[in-house]
């Protein structure tokens, strides 16, 4: 069953799943929004190209970019909203969780519950699937602040699984993701730092001095990683052709794109492309 609300320009909801997979029939919906997936034991659940098995009840956050598939015996439900309903960046400061379950745009974190927080979390799911069918003038904010408690308490619980005994938000953290969701809304339109670094107002070379010091790793390497990604995922998710995903990500010549795929990936979009779909399809 599908629990939608709409506010203004805002949406949110839940979708249950049992024996079926709903993500791969509204995934183009979905793909927009922000996404909380509570998953029961068993089955098993892919998120760009890397395969889980889901030993226990788990939550799992996933990006509006990123793509998920989920194998016919897996269980529980997905709540989607968008930027509106709670933007994890305007609250990040606040609750310093953002760079564990949603900035980094290459992990989609599974945080492992055990039976009490389990049973914890489902029944906050399940007082958001009562709110929403509420019309009351304070509905939006109840489920607001409901949203807020599964994602402090999902740190808390990745913060023990993971013997982080301290999160504290940092200037050149925020810095960072900053950055990252420069790139995060630009990479198909700039490919090069110094777009960036003007957005930013410092010269390219500052800009690659302070992210290698905090990510060891370039600014042009991120920008890289992040159009291969989009490609990886639109070359096995979609039906896009070769030359379409090219001109979706900037390229107007098709050639170079396939050159630059070619060399960051070392193998040909299209052998990608039948490779990794073959493998999804096996998990599905």
């Amino acid at each position: 069953m599908k629990y939608l609300k709409q506010c203004a320009f805002k949406k949110f909801g839940i979708l249950e799943f049992c024996n079926q997979n709903p993500v791969d029939e509204f995934i183009d919906q979905f793909r927009d929004y922000i996404k909380i997936i509570y998953l029961k034991k068993g089955g098993r659940v892919s998120s760009d190209f890397t395969d889980m098995e889901v030993g226990q009840d788990s939550l799992l956050f996933v990006n509006a970019a990123q793509f998920v598939r989920l194998s016919e015996n897996t269980k529980g439900c997905i709540m989607f909203y968008d930027q509106g309903l709670y933007g994890v960046r305007l609250h990040d400061e606040e609750i310093a969780c953002d760079e564990l379950l949603f900035s980094n745009f290459h992990t989609m974190p599974l945080v492992e519950l055990d039976a009490i927080n389990s049973t914890t979390i489902a029944s906050v799911f399940d007082e958001i699937r009562r709110e929403i069918i509420q019309d009351d003038i304070n509905q939006e904010e109840m489920i607001r602040v409901l949203l807020k408690q599964i994602i402090i308490r999902a740190t808390r619980f990745w913060k023990r699984q993971h013997n982080i005994h301290d999160l504290k938000p940092q200037h050149d953290s925020g810095f960072l993701r900053y950055f990252m969701q420069l790139v995060e809304h630009n990479f198909s339109k700039y490919h090069d730092v110094a777009s960036y670094a003007n957005m930013l107002n410092m010269s390219a070379k500052a800009l690659n001095k302070r992210i290698v010091k905090y990510r060891r790793c370039t600014p042009n390497e991120i920008i890289k990683k992040r159009i291969i990604l989009e490609a990886q995922r639109l070359l096995v998710y979609t039906h896009l052709s070769v030359k379409e995903i090219g001109y979706r990500l900037g390229y107007d010549d098709p050639s170079y794109f396939i050159r630059f795929f070619s060399k960051q990936v070392k193998i040909a979009p299209q052998t990608f492309r039948l490779h990794f779909q073959g493998v999804l399809n096996a998990v599905a």
